[in-house]
């Protein structure tokens, strides 16, 4: 009977245990589980576990399986409690499929969800933000208690509203990465957008209020750094009616969008909510007007090069900083043809580049005559722990041949995040030089962002876990400011004029 017993606790046991670690794929796959549920889930189960044990086989059980079993137990315990407590992405959508084909535009909350949304959203900026370690700051508290307060006096509240609210408390942090948006699978655009971008108008405003002065009266509708980013944000989301709408222009009448052309003529053109087309007939439209096919356009690869032999420049044109196997290639491929060709200036395109991994700096390094360079020293939060990361000189690890000619990198105010640090640590550590415009945000700033889908409203909400500190500590204030700046639009035209 007791030889039973112990094989019927063995089984047990190594069921509960494969239970509880997978409550770990559980949270990462398909479900937000609740940090001090799991924690006591495990530690009830477990409990369960040796409760049976001495029921069944009490005292006969050898003395060294028990402290195996122990040790066993204690492990398990204590691997829920850190991913629950220190691990960052815990309730993250980051790895689930299916979150994003929600449309938390237009959903309607009562105000019991909207609230629930409010305290998840809450509990992890506090959690995991490197700002909130001791507290969040008293603004962005005072503003927190504030919304609250305004969500407990409403009935229903629509999903682009309570976007709004949240987006209130975060734009108070002055962390571009941090923010909360609306997810609209059905959006509707500006028929004339095309026609107007084609012949290189500029959009300045909405029905006479320019960007600038907007944003000086509803900062709190971006999270932003600079306010350079914060406007093209701002004529992003104009574009759409569903933006304006966020935004809070009147799109029951006329519209007007206010452009000015190259030559600095002041160009109105008004339109109504009929004018707004969703994609497929806002690409059928724009293609009847200009005669371009917008529907079979090329898809360019996110890395790529190309040759002016008359500058002796290679152009490494880069939108995404995804550091993969092709990216590696392209650029083993491009200094190849550098070196045959005897080419003496090489150039980063980063004008469109949202960011991704900053090894993709490091891979570009690898391929220059430098024997070492500098990182940037960060805060990196881990729940109730921050990690101080010192700046660290870096061996650079050489490929190739070494080039040793002139290094340049294309920015612009889109050029972000990861792209922003690429700029930086060539510009910061003398490798080479800036053309074009300063970036979109600042390098000593926050980053590393963890992802979440509100539960009840679908929201879309990132959160920073990192603070970056620029290299060159002199310019901590200063965003990636250009050595030559130019319209970043002819950003590579400046240089082959430079360097004919």
């Amino acid at each position: 009977m007791k030889k039973l017993g112990r094989i019927f606790c063995g089984i047990l046991r190594v069921i509960i245990h494969i239970l509880i670690w997978g409550i770990i794929p559980l949270n990462m796959y398909l479900l937000n589980i609740n940090e001090i549920l799991a924690i006591v889930i495990a530690i009830g189960w477990v409990f369960i576990v040796r409760l049976v044990e001495l029921k069944i086989i009490k005292k006969d059980q050898k003395k060294w399986k028990k402290i195996i079993y122990v040790i066993l137990d204690s492990l398990v315990v204590l691997l829920i409690i850190f991913f629950a407590v220190f691990y960052p992405y815990w309730n993250s959508s980051s790895n689930r499929a299916g979150v994003w084909d929600v449309d938390s535009y237009s959903v309607v909350l009562t105000r019991e969800q909207a609230l629930k949304d409010y305290e998840f959203a809450m509990k992890y900026l506090k959690k995991i933000h490197p700002v909130a370690i001791d507290g969040l700051p008293e603004d962005v508290q005072a503003q927190a208690e504030k919304v609250k307060a305004e969500l407990e006096q409403i009935d229903t509240i629509q999903g682009y509203e309570l976007a709004r609210e949240l987006e209130s408390i975060f734009s108070l942090l002055g962390d571009g990465h941090t923010e909360v948006s609306e997810i609209c699978q059905e959006r509707h655009y500006m028929k004339h957008i095309y026609e107007h971008k084609s012949a290189g108008d500029t959009l300045v405003g909405i029905n006479g209020i320019t960007f600038e002065d907007y944003l000086a009266e509803h900062p709190q509708l971006v999270s932003y750094e600079t306010q350079s980013y914060a406007i093209k944000m701002l004529k992003n989301r104009s574009s759409s009616l569903e933006g304006l709408i966020y935004l809070g222009f009147d799109t029951t009448g006329e519209i007007t969008f206010n452009y000015v052309t190259e030559d600095g003529e002041a160009v109105d053109v008004v339109v109504t909510a009929d004018d707004f087309l969703l994609m497929e007939d806002y690409l059928n439209y724009e293609e009847s007007v200009t005669g371009e096919n917008l529907h079979e356009e090329e898809e360019k690869d996110f890395v790529y090069y190309e040759i002016m032999e008359d500058s002796s420049l290679a152009v490494l044109h880069l939108d995404s900083c995804s550091y993969n196997a092709h990216y590696r290639e392209v650029v083993e491929e491009m200094f190849e043809e550098v070196h045959s060709r005897g080419l003496k200036n090489v150039a980063v395109d980063l004008r469109n580049n949202p960011g991704g991994s900053s090894l993709v700096a490091n891979e570009f390094i690898k391929y220059l005559n430098v024997d070492s360079y500098m990182d940037w020293a960060s805060d990196v939060r881990t729940g109730p722990l921050m990690w101080n990361l010192k700046a660290t000189e870096l061996k650079n690890k050489r490929k190739g041949y070494g080039f040793d000619g002139e290094v340049y990198i294309i920015t612009s105010v889109f050029s972000y995040s990861s792209s922003m640090d690429f700029a930086m640590l060539i510009q910061d550590n003398g490798i080479g030089k800036v053309v074009g415009e300063a970036s979109g945000n600042l390098p000593s700033s926050y980053g590393d962002i963890v992802e979440f889908i509100l539960p009840e409203s679908g929201l879309y909400m990132q959160v920073s876990i990192k603070k970056w500190y620029r290299v060159d500590t002199s310019k901590n204030e200063e965003p990636v400011e250009p050595d030559i700046p130019c319209d970043p639009n002819k950003a590579i035209e400046v240089l082959e004029d430079m360097l004919d």
